[in-house]
């Protein structure tokens, strides 16, 4: 009987099986852990109502910015995330705008971060200065006159945020305070979970410098829901682009033809009794002759009506229309 393998050809196939035996193992994927009890993550794509809302404070920021430095600037959302607010305190540079601000009718409070070089960009400005040729602020506590001017555009700030939850529903931006520390800025427990949202905004000649918005996520929950859902908004006030779309589509689905059918009446027979049916028999309805009948559309009840006679054909007259709520 002929061997399947030579001794020779085992030995070599057992020094191969060895010779890759560490790469084989260095190849192994690595153990990930994945810590079930944390709660941080990304919002992106997960709240795409608050997306869009964004997405208007960012055009509407823009709008305040460029009348502020005479410049427009270029604004984006960097980032939406979910943290723990000790988390987020570390990455305030300091001195930073730090605006408290009230949400009525949502409970708690908010948070917006000026960084220290865009109140540097509107100081430059303010006084006649432009905005590409800024002096960095020294690292100390605003001055009054650089607080002031922090509540100036913060209010504006604050008018446009209000703008972009319009779709959502009323909400009202009301400044309470301007701080320059994080420790009089809390807004959230340290373990709290507060909906971080970070915007970079663009100017000519300066650095990109972020604008951070924070808000409690318990201060959500109220309006979760519709957060979760896009809402169509129209932007300009005019008809949407899709309202001739929508006006052809209903004009063919009026078109559509559907099947009618009157009940003239319906009654209870044993198995017994149908089974003893014969030709000529009658077959008593609960329905008299004046009726009402129901006449169903599709095989679902429609409106009611009495049956007759129209132009020597049976016809139906409609005697009651259902509420439009239940049609």
């Amino acid at each position: 009987m002929r061997e399947v393998l030579t001794p020779d050809e085992v030995a070599a196939l057992s020094a191969a099986f060895a010779a890759d035996a560490p790469s084989a193992a260095r190849a192994a994927p690595s153990v990930r852990a994945i810590d079930l009890v944390n709660q941080e993550r990304t919002l992106e794509g997960r709240l795409p109502a608050l997306e869009l809302v964004l997405g208007r404070f960012a055009r509407g920021l823009r709008g305040v910015l460029a009348s502020a430095l005479g410049d427009a600037p270029t604004v984006a959302t960097s980032s939406i995330g979910l943290v723990r607010f000790a988390r987020l305190v570390p990455r305030m540079s300091e001195p930073a705008g730090l605006v408290r601000f009230r949400m009525p009718p949502l409970r708690g409070q908010g948070m917006l971060a000026i960084p220290s070089s865009l109140v540097a960009a509107l100081l430059q400005v303010s006084c006649g200065g432009q905005a590409r040729q800024v002096t960095a602020l020294p690292a100390r506590e605003f001055s009054p006159i650089e607080l002031r001017l922090v509540e100036r555009v913060a209010a504006r700030i604050l008018a446009a945020l209000q703008t972009a939850w319009e779709p959502l529903g009323s909400i009202e931006c009301s400044l309470i305070r301007v701080e320059t520390t994080p420790l009089f800025a809390n807004v959230a427990a340290p373990d709290e979970l507060v909906v971080h949202v970070e915007l970079t905004v663009v100017v000519e000649g300066l650095e990109p410098c972020p604008i951070t918005l924070v808000v409690p996520r318990a201060s959500l929950d109220v309006i979760r829901a519709r957060l979760q859902t896009v809402r169509a908004i129209d932007e300009s006030g005019t008809p949407s682009a899709d309202a001739g779309w929508t006006g052809a589509l209903r004009e063919r689905a009026l078109d559509v033809p559907l099947e009618l059918t009157v009940e003239l009446g319906t009654t209870e027979l044993a198995v017994s009794r149908l089974l003893e049916l014969a030709v000529g028999d009658l077959i008593e309805l609960a329905v008299g002759r004046d009726g009402p009948v129901v006449v169903r559309v599709e095989g679902q009840p429609y409106v009611l009506g009495t049956p007759g006679v129209q132009g020597g054909h049976n016809a139906v007259r409609i005697t009651e229309r259902p509420a439009e709520e239940n049609r």
